[in-house]
């Protein structure tokens, strides 16, 4: 799962990378993301684990969902990505304290 191969300096180019290798759609949804002209679009790039919780993995591709906007001001209220948060609690705290739960 985790993305040791990519390497970036920036999350404007984490999320650049992400867009130009990911499917344009929420996965949360499924509905079509905003475009990149969109005033919107880089709300689209939601970190999974808090990057001021967990900044190890601030540019970690593997730790953003792609949904829309309005899904990200709720992603706490969906299973999918309760799912998802877990099962990086555990990757994170295995990889950088040797520590699974």
């Amino acid at each position: 799962m985790i993305n040791r191969m990519r390497q970036f300096k920036t999350q404007k180019e984490m999320y650049k990378w992400i867009w130009e290798n990911r499917s344009h759609v929420s996965e949360i949804s499924g509905k079509p993301l905003l475009n990149q002209n969109h005033i919107q679009f880089i709300w689209q790039f939601a970190h999974i684990l808090p990057k001021g919780s967990y900044p190890k993995w601030k540019l970690n591709p593997d730790n953003i969902m792609l949904m829309l906007p309005y899904e990200h001001e709720n992603q706490e209220q969906y299973l999918l990505f309760i799912e998802k948060q877990n099962e990086l609690k555990r990757e994170y705290y295995k990889e950088f304290y040797s520590k699974e739960f």
